[in-house]
C-alpha cells in the first residue's frame, strides 16, 4: 500500500499499513479531505445501504441527535455488508479496517434543519435569510462513526461529532447572492452553500474547522484514526 501524508511525517503512512482506510460515502468533498489534504492515498470507498429518512420531526428538539443517529444508521448499514461478506467467504484472510461513516447538516439557532435545496428558488430563500434575516451564525455539524473492524465478532463503534459556526455578512450586496444561486453553485448540499467555491464570498467568518464546513472534521477524524490504530 502507498500513502503520502500532508500531515506529520509517519503517522498517516503507518495507519495505512496497519489498516484499510475505508470511507463510507459517495461524497467527493470527503473524499478529498481524507486523500488529498490528510494524504490516504489508497483510500477505498464502501456505500451504506441506510435511506437516511429518519423523521425529522422526531428530532425537533433535538437536531444533533437527528445528524448522529444517521451516522450511526449508515454505520450499521456498513456493518451488515461486511457480515455478509464474511459469511459468504468465512475462510478469506481480511486486514484489518478502519470505516469512516459520517453526516453534516446545517441548522439554525432554532433548531431547524437545512436541507439540499431542490430548487434555486429555495436556495435563494435559505441565504436570504442566512445573510440578512438572522444576526445569529448558522451551525455545521457532521457526526463522524468510526467503525474498527476486525471481524464480524470483533469490532468497535466509536462516534465523534464536531460543530463549526459560519457567520454570513449582512451587508453582501442583493446582487451577489443572486448572482451565486444562478450559478447553480450549491444546490447539491445542505443550506444551498459551498465554503470552498464562491459561496465563500457570502461567509464573514467562521469559529471552528474549516473541513468541517465541506463535510468531514479533519482534525478530529485525523486524531480519532490515531487513538485507534494503536500506534507505537
Amino acid at each position: 500500500m502507498s500513502c503520502s501524508s500532508q500531515l506529520p511525517s509517519g503517522i498517516i503512512e503507518y495507519i495505512c499499513s496497519e489498516y484499510e482506510i475505508i470511507l463510507a460515502s459517495t461524497s467527493p468533498r470527503r473524499y478529498q479531505i481524507l486523500h488529498d489534504t490528510m494524504g490516504v492515498t489508497d483510500l477505498k470507498t464502501m456505500v451504506s445501504t441506510f435511506k437516511e429518512d429518519l423523521d425529522k420531526e422526531n428530532y425537533s428538539s433535538d437536531p444533533i441527535g437527528y445528524v448522529h443517529d444517521t451516522s450511526w444508521h449508515k454505520a450499521q448499514s456498513i456493518i451488515e455488508i461486511l457480515t455478509d461478506c464474511e459469511n459468504q467467504n468465512p475462510n478469506e484472510s481480511v486486514r484489518p479496517k478502519l470505516i469512516i461513516c459520517a453526516d453534516t447538516i446545517i441548522i439554525d439557532r432554532a433548531g431547524k434543519i437545512y436541507e439540499k435545496p431542490k430548487t434555486k428558488e429555495v436556495q435563494m430563500k435559505y441565504l436570504m435569510k442566512f445573510c440578512y434575516e438572522d444576526d445569529e451564525p448558522v451551525s455545521v455539524v457532521t457526526a463522524v462513526t468510526l467503525i474498527k473492524w476486525y471481524s464480524k465478532k470483533n469490532f468497535e463503534l466509536i462516534p465523534f461529532r464536531d460543530e463549526t459556526k459560519v457567520f454570513f455578512d449582512n451587508k453582501i450586496p442583493l446582487k451577489t447572492l443572486q448572482q451565486y444561486v444562478e450559478s447553480g453553485d450549491g444546490l447539491e448540499v445542505g443550506g444551498g452553500f459551498k465554503i470552498q467555491g464562491q459561496g465563500a464570498l457570502l461567509i464573514e467568518k467562521i469559529e471552528g474547522d474549516y473541513y468541517n464546513v465541506v463535510g468531514l472534521p479533519l482534525n478530529k477524524t485525523f486524531k480519532a484514526l490515531y487513538a485507534e490504530a494503536n500506534l507505537p
